[in-house]
């Protein structure tokens, strides 16, 4: 979550510090931090923060409720194993929580009404209830002109759904040139090679991951050199011996590259696998495979609820004025209205 201009502060492990940096931030005498204890062993610390005269009490008193009937020894994940406890879903990989470290970020949710979940031991503060749309903004956004803002978001947006179509109806399109009109007969290898487009796909998406795994295990010091040998050389050699044709390379890379540009981590896992589903249902069924496949995707989105939250609210159900808000940064003083899917007790902020 870094920004080009911002405080380099963050939170740490240690609970005290966190609650600091947001205190530091939020002088209101109505700012409520609820210590519990969750482990019959571990009694790892927990502190529900929310602002009071903000916060609506039906979500403060359910949230409550759902962490004093966690029975468990421990903890050992943290907010983690929390999480899932809290929002359940577990088959559903898209992320019902916010996770943030950084104290601005979050002071920015409590005024509008959400809810922060402290853990000791964990450098990650949780928010809720969040949307799809909570996962695609930054703060990088709010530290520059509201136009400069808007193109930033706007870029985002292109980068995160092309991290999820791109790469499918390149297949789709490559294996179906009459679908393409003439201006664009040129997608599309003229020479697919020795193995089928679609395992070349899906052998690159399993090379991708790999390296991203290495990536993580791999020392600091040699991490760089890891990155410059698998992407010249390993690509390099593959295309050569016939084992990928250059277009897929290219195209694997910019999903590759989207991928990477989505802000939350959680997100950015959650639309790749249902990348490799896309392809997989485009490679078994054609266009329709792919069409059902994104319909079945949006019906799981639809209908997931985070708190009682839709999960593509303000577009699902809709409404206009919230949803212009997240497609445009508009100026802090237009913005003198809290969420209403958080039904806050105070709804205006100025």
């Amino acid at each position: 979550e870094r920004v080009v201009r911002g405080p380099r502060d963050g939170f740490v492990e240690t609970m005290v510090f966190n609650t600091a940096l947001i205190r530091r931030r939020l002088r209101d005498r109505s700012l409520v931090m609820k210590y519990m204890q969750i482990g019959i062993r571990s009694k790892a610390d927990i502190i529900l923060c929310y602002l009071d005269s903000v916060a609506n009490p039906d979500l403060v008193q359910e949230l409550k409720k759902r962490i004093q009937n966690i029975n468990i020894d421990s903890i050992p994940m943290g907010e983690k194993t929390l999480e899932e406890f809290i929002f359940g879903h577990h088959l559903n990989p898209y992320p019902l929580v916010r996770y943030t470290e950084r104290a601005d970020t979050s002071v920015a949710h409590l005024v509008e009404g959400h809810i922060l979940i402290i853990v000791d031991g964990s450098p990650s503060v949780m928010i809720c209830p969040t949307t799809f749309w909570h996962h695609l903004q930054h703060a990088e956004e709010y530290r520059q002109k509201p136009l400069v803002g808007a193109v930033l978001r706007w870029v985002r947006f292109i980068a995160v759904f092309s991290s999820l179509f791109l790469l499918p109806l390149w297949y789709i399109f490559a294996t179906n040139q009459h679908l393409l009109p003439p201006s664009l007969k040129f997608i599309g290898p003229k020479k697919v090679g020795d193995i089928s487009l679609i395992w070349q796909l899906l052998i690159g998406e399993i090379g991708l991951e790999i390296l991203r795994i290495a990536a993580i295990h791999t020392p600091n010091a040699l991490a760089t050199a890891l990155g410059l040998v698998a992407a010249v050389l390993i690509g390099e050699i593959a295309i050569n011996v016939g084992l990928f044709t250059p277009e897929v390379i290219l195209y694997i890379t910019i999903a590759a590259t989207t991928t990477y540009a989505t802000p939350s981590y959680e997100l950015s896992l959650a639309n790749r696998i249902f990348r490799i589903i896309f392809l997989i249902a485009g490679a078994a069924f054609g266009l329709y495979g792919f069409l059902g496949a994104v319909l079945i995707w949006l019906l799981m989105l639809a209908s997931t609820r985070s708190l009682n939250t839709p999960y593509l609210w303000p577009l699902i159900p809709l409404n206009i004025k919230a949803l212009l808000n997240i497609l445009f940064r508009t100026p802090i003083p237009l913005n003198d209205k809290r969420p209403s899917n958080l039904k806050p007790r105070d709804k205006t902020r100025q």
